[in-house]
């Protein structure tokens, strides 16, 4: 299940406005000399050891790109180029009141946020448990702009959805998804999969009856993150196990419908609740373990983490590109 590599992140995040714009951006080899390749790769376009698990959705504000991840109080990073990342200020100062009613023993170390832009404004879903639990939560806070040189003000509004036993869809690991004037959420882990549900943009909070599209019966799903291109919606997702370095196992499956709420079927017509999923983004090189896909919205990169192999196994954010062919995708570093 989720397995929370706090010890390294905690370790590592004790280190420590101008009108914003609002607008989310911007011939055959032998098989010896591919394995060479593979073998040798390296982060190409993330530089540095700023680390990172479990990224956001990377959204533009003003100059800035920013990224938020699993971490103590929300860690930022921010970049003007997608490649240089600098340490900014995290989202909370302190815990919302609300979230020990639902997480009993939760701390400031919440996971795998996600944040887009509706409703004239930012919100970000956060996740909040603790290791090996299905009492979880998803909360949200919004902001009328992101900026790192003015300061962000975000507002709590809360619990969005919750969980409270391995019977349901685990409350962690938001994907939201902007669609014209509708706005999704897919979210879960292992337990009974993943979930889809709409998402009442006035509010921010869900709307209807949640429907799961993926895994079940505590299987290895985890991660999702929702997509669409063209008349269709992927639901991309990991597989594996995450947050152990180098033995981490994650790689990431993808399955596709004409509906957000499902069917979700793979290439040869699986259903991704029937252990169908065409696998995309696997480990090569030094990418052990790439996970917690998101697509930069308007473009065809997007953004995961990987244990660096060169690194001792430590969490980095790399750039992902999405190409398609056939109404399918597949992803590149």
């Amino acid at each position: 299940m989720k397995t929370i590599i706090s010890l390294i992140l905690v370790a590592i995040l004790v280190v420590g406005c101008q009108t914003e714009d609002v607008t989310s951006s911007d011939n055959e080899v032998n098989a010896a000399a591919q394995n060479s390749a593979v073998k040798n790769i390296t982060a190409k376009t993330v530089a540095g050891n700023v680390p990172s698990h479990d990224p956001s959705t990377i959204v533009k504000s003003g100059v800035n790109y920013y990224v938020f991840t699993t971490g103590d109080n929300i860690p930022m990073t921010y970049s003007t180029n997608l490649t240089s990342w600098t340490w900014g200020t995290s989202v909370f100062t302190a815990t919302p009141g609300w979230i020990t009613g639902y997480v009993p023993g939760f701390t400031k170390t919440y996971w795998a946020p996600d944040v887009a832009w509706f409703n004239n404004r930012w919100n970000m879903y956060y996740s909040c448990s603790t290791f090996g639990s299905a009492r979880s939560a998803i909360g949200l806070v919004t902001a009328p702009s992101i900026s790192q040189s003015a300061g962000t003000k975000w507002t709590d509004r809360g619990v969005v959805v919750a969980s409270s036993s391995a019977s349901d869809v685990n409350a962690i690991d938001a994907s939201i998804l902007v669609d014209g004037s509708n706005v999704y959420m897919a979210y879960g882990s292992w337990h009974a999969g993943i979930g889809v549900v709409q998402i009442n943009p006035s509010t921010g909070k869900p709307t209807g009856t949640r429907t799961v599209v993926a895994g079940g019966n505590g299987a290895s799903w985890e991660a999702p993150c929702l997509v669409k291109e063209g008349s269709y919606y992927y639901m991309f997702v990991n597989r594996g196990t995450c947050c152990n370095g180098i033995n981490s196992t994650y790689y990431i499956v993808v399955g596709r419908s004409t509906s957000p709420f499902g069917p979700f079927t793979d290439k040869n017509g699986v259903s991704l609740k029937s252990g169908g999923g065409t696998t995309v983004l696997a480990a090569q090189g030094n990418y052990i373990g790439p996970g917690h896909l998101s697509r930069i919205t308007g473009t065809q990169k997007g953004a995961v983490h990987y244990y660096d192999k060169a690194d001792n196994g430590n969490p980095k954010l790399e750039i992902v590109y999405f190409t398609w062919s056939g109404g399918w995708p597949t992803l590149s570093y």
